[in-house]
C-alpha cells in the first residue's frame, strides 16, 4: 500500500530535497490557552494545481516527539486511548487545540475521514509516531488540493499537529518525512522529502549559537 500511496513560523531546522514544486516543510509554534506547545507542520510548494496524496516513511532522526494527546478514541474495553486520528477527535475545538493528529486534507477536523492511517500505525498510538508510518486521504478529491496560501510565498497544506505538554524550551527532536503528490488531472504521483524539527533551543544553546555566528563573521 506505501507504494501506492506512497504518500514558526519558527524557522526550524529545515533540510528538504525540492522536487517538482515542493520546496519542503516549515513549522509553526503557537503557546495555546492551556499552556501547551502547539506545533502545526506544513508541506510547501511553489507550484499550483497540485493535490496531496500521502506521507509516508516516517522517521525519528534525534530527540523524541513527546506528543500529548486528548481526544475521544476509545480501546475495545470503552477506555480512552491515544489516537493519531483527528477525525475521532469529539470534544471540540479547545480539545482539538491541545491533541496531536495528523492530516491528509489540511482541515484537522472531525467531519469526515480527515487522514487514514497506514498499519505502520498500529499498534502504537502514543507519544511517538511509529518509524516508517505514514497516513493518505482515503477518499482523494477537492479536499487534499494544495491551495492554501503560504505567508512566505507560494501554496501549503497542513499535514501533522504536535502538541507538546508545558513548556518544551532546550527539547529538540527532528523528524524526516517523505510525501507524494501529483499535478491535477493527471495520475503521476510527484515526491519530496524533508526534515523538521521541533522545540525551541534553551537560553544557554541559543547564546553559544550566537558565539559561533560572531566567531564565523570574524573569521571571514
Amino acid at each position: 500500500m506505501k507504494s501506492l500511496l506512497a504518500g514558526a513560523s519558527l524557522a526550524a531546522a529545515v533540510a528538504s530535497v525540492a522536487s517538482a514544486g515542493f520546496t519542503g516543510y516549515t513549522v509553526d509554534r503557537v503557546v495555546t490557552a492551556a499552556g501547551n506547545i502547539q506545533y502545526k507542520v506544513y508541506g510547501n510548494w511553489d507550484t499550483a494545481n497540485l493535490v496531496f496524496l500521502n506521507a509516508f516513511n516516517f522517521a525519528t532522526q534525534s530527540g523524541s516527539m513527546n506528543a500529548r494527546h486528548q481526544d475521544a478514541a476509545e480501546d475495545l474495553d470503552g477506555n480512552p486511548s491515544q489516537s493519531w486520528s483527528a477525525s475521532v477527535n469529539l470534544l471540540g475545538t479547545t480539545a482539538r487545540d491541545n491533541d496531536s493528529w495528523v492530516s491528509a486534507s489540511g482541515s484537522g477536523t472531525s467531519a469526515g475521514a480527515d487522514a487514514s492511517l497506514d498499519p505502520g500505525f498500529n499498534p502504537s498510538n502514543t507519544g511517538e509516531i511509529p518509524a516508517g508510518a505514514g497516513w493518505f486521504d482515503a477518499t482523494p478529491g477537492t479536499g487534499n488540493a494544495i491551495t492554501a496560501a503560504n505567508p512566505a510565498g507560494g501554496f501549503r497544506m497542513l499535514i501533522a499537529q504536535i502538541c507538546r505538554t508545558g513548556d518544551d524550551t532546550g527539547y529538540f527532536s527532528t523528524h524526516g518525512l517523505q510525501i507524494s503528490y501529483k499535478v491535477v488531472g493527471t495520475a503521476t504521483a510527484l515526491f519530496g522529502s524533508g526534515s523538521f524539527t521541533i522545540g525551541v533551543p534553551a537560553p544557554g544553546a541559543m547564546a553559544l549559537l550566537g558565539l559561533a555566528g560572531l566567531a564565523g563573521r570574524r573569521r571571514r
